[in-house]
């Protein structure tokens, strides 16, 4: 159920290193920005460290962007 999902995430939020996470998304960052990067380990890293999938993949839109379809009538 979606209360105890929010309760099961916030449980583990609240228990890993903030700075871990914060250095974890620069580098994959980082790493997103350089062409011919390998993105597995900065993500593995970011993954070990505790960051959300929301938070990964916020880090990535902010630079790849985002895919918006645009309908075709």
């Amino acid at each position: 159920d979606d209360q105890r999902q929010a309760e099961r995430v916030a449980g583990v939020t609240a228990g890993r290193t903030r700075d871990a996470v914060e250095a974890a998304l620069a580098r994959l960052a980082a790493d997103a920005h350089a062409p011919a990067a390998n993105l597995m380990p900065a993500l593995l890293e970011a993954v070990h460290a505790y960051a959300t999938v929301g938070e990964i993949m916020g880090t990535l839109a902010d630079v790849f962007g985002r895919y918006v379809e645009r309908p075709v009538f």
